[in-house]
């Protein structure tokens, strides 16, 4: 029956359910427990009490300076008032120490907890001794349960109290250390967009929209960006080479065009760049740097006939072949990145084995680019604009 006793009063919060407002839970930092903060309905009639309790970790943030983002890794000792529950005949002083007792434990490992989490453990790591205190309270508890017969044996519970009294003062209140955010920082981004050729290119292509992916590298507030971009336009001018024949009733005529109604085109370079602006909100980086461009289609080369009934020349597919134009040229734009959501992962990334800020962003690109595709003497300008999302990772290290 003691067992029966230490489960209804043992139950360790799940880390979902701690995913919950604060509010909702009383940390052992609050004070003492009362009977008042046990709200919750009895589930099961054979037990007249249980508390509900959890052992946790969190990320607090705060902004230092109005830019400067801290983090503190933090254990937590919470108590459930909810889902505690205590019926009316057991709300006496002695049970009520009992309850108190299993949450000074908790604490106590808790603080155990914080003084690794101070030495830089993060991660996985981190996941893995949260699970092994999770444990040893766990059984700890069943101990207590057992030798003070679930709170109605005094002296038991006299003694447990002063040894976990003792333990606490010993062990101490571990204050949380700050993380910042390294450096270096690293992310993708995804969206689309349009590119609007202008000058010759204008003549032959038409505007598109684009589909971009990237990876993006960063050293403080300087950036490095690789990206491609996808889009299919249509032709203004089917004949971009301009081949023609001169049929015998003396018309010009084309002998090639395309086998599509539109074109593929691909633009794949790496841009740098430097953050002008970096705030908790937006961010501003204007970019500059190399891209390569191109179209690509199947192009049917063409002759002509007399159709004899009709009296009028026709053309027919002679065979097809691959036509290409490309350059590389160069590219400018600015990057206003407007900040969503900002949140610490509890995974570390394989290479630096550290938690990490990770940053979501609604990230809109306008931008100039210039190729000259000198197979058709085409050149010019292309104006655009992307909007994408992007996420960005930052190591955590110890301030």
């Amino acid at each position: 029956m003691r067992y029966i006793g230490l489960l209804m009063t043992l139950v360790l919060v799940s880390v979902a359910s701690m995913k919950a407002q604060t509010s909702e839970f009383k940390k052992w930092s609050d004070g003492m427990l009362s009977w008042d903060d046990f709200n919750g309905t009895a589930v099961m009639s054979a037990s007249p009490s249980h508390l509900a309790v959890a052992l946790n970790t969190v990320s607090e943030e705060k902004v230092e300076k109005g830019k400067k983002i801290l983090y503190r890794i933090v254990a937590e000792a919470l108590m459930s008032p909810k889902d505690s529950y205590a019926d009316s005949v057991v709300r006496t002083e002695q049970q009520l120490r009992y309850h108190q007792l299993l949450f000074d434990q908790l604490e106590l490992y808790r603080r155990r907890l914080q003084r690794e989490l101070n030495s830089g453990i993060n991660g996985v790591e981190a996941e893995r001794r949260l699970a092994h205190y999770r444990t040893l309270y766990k059984e700890q508890a069943r101990v207590i349960a057992d030798e003070t017969a679930s709170g109605a044996d005094d002296k038991k519970l006299q003694e447990w109290e002063y040894y976990t009294r003792k333990n606490l003062e010993e062990v101490g209140m571990p204050i949380a250390p700050e993380f910042i955010p390294g450096d270096w920082s690293y992310g993708i981004y995804l969206g689309i967009g349009g590119s609007f050729p202008t000058q010759d290119i204008k003549e032959n292509f038409g505007n598109c929209a684009t589909f971009l992916a990237g990876l993006t590298l960063g050293y403080k507030r300087a950036k490095l960006k690789a990206d491609i971009a996808y889009g299919q336009p249509d032709f203004k001018n089917p004949n971009v080479f301009g081949a023609t024949t001169i049929t015998p009733d003396g018309v010009v005529r084309p002998i090639q065009g395309p086998m599509n109604d539109c074109a593929t085109f691909l633009s794949v370079g790496t841009t740098a760049g430097f953050s002008v602006l970096n705030s908790n909100r937006v961010t501003i980086t204007p970019f500059a740097g190399v891209h390569w461009s191109g179209y690509s289609w199947n192009m049917a080369n063409l002759e002509w006939t007399l159709n004899e009934e009709k009296n009028e020349y026709v053309s027919k597919v002679k065979n097809t072949v691959s036509a290409k134009l490309k350059d590389l040229g160069w590219m400018a734009g600015i990057d206003f990145d407007i900040k969503l959501h900002r949140y610490v992962t509890t995974t570390p990334f394989f290479l630096t084995g550290k938690r990490e800020q990770f940053t979501s962003s609604v990230r809109i690109t306008p931008f100039v680019m210039y190729a000259n595709y000198k197979d058709v003497v085409s050149k010019g300008y292309y104006l655009g604009v992307t909007v994408s999302y992007s996420g960005i990772a930052r190591a955590l290290s110890i301030k």
